[in-house]
């Protein structure tokens, strides 16, 4: 395994329903142009685990509304069926690009454990039973990058982050999302050739809202961590469910 000579790495936060191969690939492409590395943790849901062990638990299939027993061995044997393919997946396209690398499994929750993990920027990949997901571009197509303003002090490594992308020929088009109008001298700073800016006025640019931008495909969206500091643990437990596009929180 090559070793990054950036010093970045990035944390990809996985679960049984979000090992994506077309955005593992749009991760592994933006890692290659950060010269980072990457670290998989896959995380097996203990809440889920627990529910399961209690006697006469049943879980409904969303698409044929089919009810069955939960059995906790079943869950355990689609756990490891999920981790060791998103290991594999993981191994093959890091080694195509030469990707240092590493993957672990825990038991938890997948937000609060993946942000335990400090000195890394954080991806999580948007659900892909999601409407959103069915046209997300391939790793060829060049990616729409959404900025959540949330302080000047992050958004100055969201705009280093962006401006590396920008320069390889990754990005097509840039949004910046801010609950308040941005001095002009922003888009002077993004002076790259080709790549559109855009500016997007919200109520709300909080994690919660995420789920409410209405952005193109094949957007990839970047958040300062410190933004979700404040959310409570149940909020942290259910904004993985709630991504409708893949998130990259930079630290």
């Amino acid at each position: 395994m090559m070793t990054s000579n950036s010093g970045r790495r990035i944390l990809i936060a996985l679960d049984v329903h979000s090992a994506n191969e077309a955005e593992l690939s749009t991760l592994i492409s933006i890692a290659r142009r950060l010269d980072a590395s990457l670290a998989g943790l896959y995380i097996e849901d203990s809440q889920l685990m627990s529910v399961a062990g209690l006697p006469f638990s049943t879980e409904i299939n969303y698409l044929s509304a089919e009810e069955r027993l939960l059995e906790p061995e079943e869950l355990l044997r689609i756990n490891k069926i999920a981790s060791a393919r998103a290991r594999q997946l993981l191994e093959q396209l890091t080694s195509r690009e030469k990707l240092s690398w590493t993957f672990t499994v825990e038991s938890g929750e997948l937000a609060a454990l993946a942000l335990a993990h400090q000195g890394c920027d954080v991806f999580f990949p948007g659900r892909g039973r999601s409407r959103f997901n069915r046209s997300y571009d391939s790793i060829s197509a060049r990616q729409q990058l959404t900025l959540i303003y949330h302080n000047a002090e992050a958004f100055d490594r969201m705009l280093e982050v962006t401006r590396q992308l920008s320069v390889n020929g990754m990005v097509s088009d840039i949004t910046i999302v801010s609950e308040t109008p941005l001095p002009a001298e922003i888009a002077e700073r993004l002076p790259v050739q080709g790549v559109r800016l855009h500016f997007q006025l919200v109520r709300s640019t909080g994690p919660e809202a995420l789920p409410l931008l209405k952005l193109p495909r094949g957007s990839v969206v970047l958040m300062a961590r410190a933004a979700l500091t404040g959310m409570t643990a149940r909020q942290l437990s259910e904004l993985p469910d709630q991504l409708p596009y893949p998130l990259m929180l930079v630290e």
